[in-house]
C-alpha cells in the first residue's frame, strides 16, 4: 500500500495535485493524506496576534474546509483501492510535512507548482524541495490535465553512480503505468568518461525490467531549456530527475528569478531526493 501526501491549500492548484495523484496511482491501493497548514511561520504561534481564539478559530476553519473537500473528493472517487485521511496543521508546511514523514511511511509527496511573476515553482514549491529530504515529491502544474504518464523522460549526466532505492520511486511509477522511459543525457561533452559508461551499464541493469532507450540532448542554449524542448518534442508525460548537486536542477534552486522562469514546465515534475549509499543499506 501507498501513502501520498497531498498538501493542501483550497486551490483549484492543489485539487489539481491531487486530482493527478489519483490518476497516477489509480492502480494502487493508497491513503491519500490531505494536509492543510494555517500557520505559515513558527513565530507566528508565540505572536501575541495569535491568541488561543484566534487559533482555535484557524482551526476550525481548517478542519471544517478539510471535511467539506473529503466529502466531496469521497462522493467522487470510484475506486475502492483508494482511501483518503484529513490532516490539519498549525505548523508551517515544511515541518508539518517532515513530522508524516516521521510518524508514517510516506511514498510520495504531491503538491501543485503555481508560482507567482510566471515562475513555474512557487515559494512552498521550493520550501518543500529544499528542506524535505528522502521523499520523491510530484509537482504538477496548474494547467496540466491529470493523466497516466505513457512516456518518461528521465534526465540524467551520468555523473554519479545509480542507487536503487533512489531510483524505485520511478521504477516503481513506470511500472504500474506500463510507462516508457526517454533516459536523457544531457551533456556539453560529446563522449562519456570511463566512471559515466560505468554509472550508464548500473543503469541498464536497474532498468532491465523497463521499456527504455538512451537519448542524446544537445545543449544550444541552457541545460533547461534543452530538457524542456526535448520533452515536449517527445510528448512526455512525465519528467523525472534525482535532486542532486551534479546535475541543473540544484543549480536551478540557486539561480535567480529569470533562470527559474525559464524553466517554466508544462509538464509533472518526479524530483528524487539524492540517497547517499550507506542510507540504502539499512
Amino acid at each position: 500500500m501507498k501513502q501520498i501526501v497531498v498538501p493542501i491549500d483550497f486551490s483549484d492548484n492543489s485539487n489539481n495535485a491531487l486530482q493527478y495523484a489519483k490518476t497516477l496511482f489509480s492502480s494502487e491501493i493508497c491513503t491519500f493524506y490531505l494536509l492543510n497548514v494555517y500557520i505559515s511561520n513558527p513565530s507566528n504561534l508565540l505572536s501575541k496576534e495569535y491568541n488561543d481564539s484566534i487559533l482555535t478559530e484557524m482551526s476550525q476553519e481548517s478542519e471544517k474546509n478539510l471535511k467539506i473537500l473529503l466529502n466531496k473528493t469521497n462522493k467522487e472517487n470510484d475506486n475502492n483501492h483508494h482511501n483518503f485521511e484529513i490532516v490539519s496543521r498549525a505548523n508551517t508546511l515544511v515541518n508539518a510535512i517532515n513530522h508524516m514523514l516521521n510518524t508514517k511511511k510516506i511514498d510520495f509527496i504531491t503538491m501543485g507548482a503555481k508560482g507567482t511573476k510566471g515562475m513555474f515553482l512557487g515559494s512552498n514549491t521550493v520550501k518543500v524541495i529544499n528542506g524535505v529530504e528522502n521523499c520523491p515529491l510530484l509537482v504538477v502544474p496548474q494547467s496540466y490535465i491529470p493523466k497516466k504518464p505513457s512516456l518518461i523522460a528521465f534526465s540524467t549526466n551520468f555523473k554519479r553512480t545509480f542507487v536503487k532505492d533512489e531510483l524505485n520511486p520511478l521504477i516503481d511509477i513506470a511500472l504500474s503505468n506500463h510507462s516508457k522511459i526517454n533516459i536523457a543525457r544531457i551533456m556539453i561533452e560529446e563522449y562519456l568518461n570511463d566512471y559515466q559508461k560505468v554509472n550508464k551499464e548500473t543503469l541498464k541493469v536497474l532498468f532491465k525490467d523497463l521499456d527504455y532507450i538512451f537519448c542524446k540532448i544537445d545543449v544550444e542554449t541552457s541545460e533547461t531549456n534543452a530538457l524542456k524542448e526535448f520533452a515536449t518534442q517527445t510528448e512526455s508525460d512525465l519528467i523525472a530527475l534525482v535532486h542532486h548537486k551534479h546535475n541543473f536542477f540544484q543549480k536551478l534552486m540557486e539561480e535567480d528569478v529569470v533562470d527559474k522562469i525559464t524553466f517554466n514546465s508544462p509538464l509533472p515534475l518526479l524530483i528524487l531526493p539524492e540517497l547517499k549509499l550507506k542510507e540504502t543499506a539499512k
